[in-house]
């Protein structure tokens, strides 16, 4: 990654050399395509130039002040303590400049306090679950995958043999992820306390455990089964696994999906993850902000001004694509800009036609702790895991404050 962004910075140090330092703004991001974004900002004025400062944690290097810099561009920047290190941007979000109307309200509220907007979102992701669509003899209804008929599918899809499963549908133990989508879609909302600490409907928590070792044990006949399976078969990639009718489906961010060689795609299908109503939204939201910090502010929020525009949005995609960068839509996610979504998109990716999901049916994340992912990938998902595996645990409670006092030692 490193290498990469490096090559793509060089014409920016290139054409920002001996500018003076008011007229710069520093950007601080690890998004490597974050690059050809800003070379076209440069290229069009001469009063603001921007040079990016690479970072691998911008949340991080935002949140312990130690890399001087103007905006943030990153993942993980809206927990509590974090914000609290940016400026006010009601300024800048207004009607008359950026528009609060042209954002999805879920995505503009998770960066916003009291009603101050200080983050603005630039993509998000949504979980597809992709299928060999020649295993699939019934018609999948066109836009949403529900969990129920995941389930349903997955069972009649599971053939044994002498030895043990020779296909298996689908189990929930295989994809950390999607056991936090299915906890979302069950109404487990996880979210930051007010001492900033993760919190959680317990009930909703339960559930998902419950229905996650009812699918285990019900339709992949038990623990064991599932992962003498996933260790025997799991070791090649999904696209092969799906056309060689190993697995019936394989849980993914649209962008991976998207990242897939054309020919990979072509007898492969998808539909977006659901409990038949609703789509989780990928918690790891990119955002931007101006640091309280900034030497620059005036050129940041001007540099914002012009990012966060409909024209820039839909001329960034075709500069994804003339510049062969290889990265789906805005920084390889979803656009913040339900216009772009909804018009722009199909017209660039034939692929999403009657594929791009009305904003009732997202379901945004809340405002998350300042360290929400090692929470999520080191407590959580490890807790929901033991507990579809059937495995004798403690509470997630006791688990997280257990966890909590070994990173203090």
């Amino acid at each position: 990654m490193k290498h990469r962004i490096a090559a793509l910075l060089l014409p920016l140090a290139l054409c920002s050399c001996g500018l003076l330092q008011q007229q710069t703004v520093r950007l601080i991001t690890d998004r490597p395509e974050m690059a050809a974004y800003v070379e076209r900002f440069n290229a069009r004025q001469t009063d603001v130039r921007v040079e990016i400062v690479y970072d691998e944690a911008p949340s991080q290097a935002a949140l312990g002040g130690r890399v001087a810099g103007d905006v943030v561009i990153g993942q993980w920047l809206a927990g509590p303590a974090i914000m609290a290190k940016f400026d006010s941007l009601a300024d800048i979000v207004k009607p008359a400049r950026i528009d609060p109307a042209w954002f999805y309200s879920g995505l503009l509220a998770m960066g916003s306090r009291d009603n101050r907007p200080i983050l603005l979102p630039l993509s998000f992701s949504l979980p597809a679950v992709v299928y060999y669509r020649p295993a699939v003899a019934a018609e999948l209804p066109s836009l949403l995958l529900p969990l129920d008929t995941m389930r349903a599918m997955s069972r009649a899809f599971n053939v044994t043999g002498k030895n043990g499963f020779t296909a298996v549908g689908f189990s929930p133990l295989w994809n950390t992820q999607f056991l936090s989508h299915e906890a979302l879609l069950l109404g487990a909302r996880f979210r930051s306390g007010r001492n900033g600490q993760a919190i959680w409907d317990a009930d909703a928590l339960s559930r998902t455990a419950q229905l996650i070792r009812s699918w285990i044990v019900d339709v992949n006949g038990g623990a064991a089964a599932d992962k003498a399976f996933a260790d025997r078969t799991l070791v090649q990639p999904s696209a092969k696994l799906l056309s060689a009718r190993k697995i019936l489906f394989a849980p993914m961010p649209f962008a991976e999906y998207f990242a897939l060689p054309e020919e990979k795609r072509r007898n492969l299908d998808f539909r977006w993850l659901s409990d038949g109503k609703s789509i989780p939204v990928e918690d790891d939201v990119l955002f931007a902000g101006v640091l309280r910090s900034a030497r620059n502010k005036g050129g940041a929020r001007a540099f914002l001004e012009w990012f966060f525009s409909p024209q820039t949005q839909r001329s960034l995609l075709d500069v994804n694509q003339s510049r062969r960068i290889g990265v789906f839509c805005i920084a390889d996610g979803f656009s913040s800009f339900k216009s772009i979504n909804e018009k722009d998109l199909p017209q660039k990716y034939p692929l999403l036609l009657g594929r791009i999901p009305p904003e009732g049916l997202l379901v945004f994340p809340e405002t998350l702790p300042d360290d929400w992912p090692a929470v999520r990938d080191e407590v959580i998902l490890p807790w929901l895991s033991r507990a579809g595996a059937g495995e004798e645990q403690q509470t997630l409670d006791k688990a997280l404050g257990e966890w909590r006092t070994a990173r203090k030692q």
